[in-house]
Parts: structure tokens; sequence; C-alpha cells
């Protein structure tokens, strides 16, 4: 067996041994608010016992992605209603802000989709997209596609294709290791963008 194989087996199996789908669904539900658990692990090892009968592939693709999105909403009304005053105790201008609110209202359905497969982002884009007041229907639209994506290349993926999927499972595990930097650089990426059209106007 593939070592990245190995590796999430080993620490899902347990986890879904005991808890099931439970475990499965509460990981990605509480992922969706900044609460850093193995959903995406998870969904991973079920997706690929399920191959040996252990889980059924519907069921497991069906549960990680209304726990994906349910948590996104949830992360979205926490940040929609605290996140902004927080923001602005930071001591974050309101003109920053608005250029924030701008940029998320046109560029943040892309983040959103893209942090799904992203640690840190995954667990944290529901927050600031409510904190920026990006427009509900975009970001639920988002959240949806991102959700359907992710589940549909890491679980029904790794269900279909199997042991081909040795390499790609590699490379995301990889991707996971390095979620967090990546995260700091798109927000680098972000106040650049915001600084350098201040100093336009």
């Amino acid at each position: 067996m593939h070592p990245a194989i190995a590796h999430i087996l080993a620490t899902a199996r347990p986890i879904l041994n005991e808890y099931g789908y439970t475990a499965l669904f509460v990981s990605n539900f509480t992922e969706g608010f900044g609460i850093p658990l193995p959903g995406q692990t998870l969904l991973l090892g079920a997706s690929v016992l399920a191959t040996t009968g252990d889980f059924d592939i519907r069921l497991v693709g069906l549960i990680a992605f209304v726990a994906a999105v349910l948590g996104n909403c949830i992360g979205y009304l926490i940040g929609r209603a605290g996140g902004r005053a927080l923001l602005l105790r930071l001591r974050i201008s309101h003109a920053r802000l608005e250029r924030a609110e701008s940029f998320f209202a046109r560029r943040g359905a892309i983040v959103v989709v893209i942090a799904r497969f992203l640690d840190g982002l995954r667990q944290t884009a529901p927050l600031v997209a409510g904190s920026l007041e990006m427009p509900w229907w975009r970001f639920f639209a988002a959240s949806v596609v991102g959700a359907a994506m992710w589940v549909g290349l890491l679980g029904i993926g790794a269900y279909l294709v199997g042991e081909h999927m040795r390499g790609v499972l590699a490379v995301l595990n990889q991707l996971g290791h390095h979620g967090w930097w990546i995260t700091g650089l798109l927000v680098i990426a972000i106040a650049l963008w915001l600084v350098r059209r201040k100093r336009r106007k």
C-alpha cells in the first residue's frame, strides 16, 4: 500500500470504526466555522474504505457535501454577526473594509471555492466572507460548487480510481501540509492589492 494511503487510513480508520458517518459529518461541519478537525482525511479514509464495502460511497459523498455546505453557512453567519465589529476593533478603517468588501464581492467566490481544498483557508474563508459582508447568494453558490468539486475529486474520485489515486493522494497530502503558508501568501496578496489600490487613489 502506498505510504500516503497507509497514513490516511492509519489516521482515519480508528475514528471511523468508532464513530462512523457521525465523525465524517461532525468533522466537516465544524471545519466550516473555524475548528480544524481532520474532515478531509476522514473523507478520503471513508472513500477508500468504501472500496471494501465498509462504507457506502453514496452516503459518504452526501454526508461530506451537506456537512461542508452547512458548516460554511454557519461560519459565514458567525462572521456576518460579529466579524465586522471585531475587524473595526483591530483598528481597520472603514475605507479599508469597504475596499476588502468590494474585493470579496468581485473575487470572493473564487476564494471560497479554492479554500475548500486548502487547510487554513478551509476553516477561515467562511468567517472572513461573512465579516466582509460578501453577498449571501454568491457565498452560498460558491460553497455549493466548492463542496461538490471537493467531494467529487477527493471522495468519489478516490473511490472510483482506487489504486490509481496513489500519486494524486500524495500531492494532496503535500498540499495539506503547506495549506497554512499558502493561506498566508493569499492574505499578503490581498493586503498588497488594497495598499496598491489606495496609492492609486
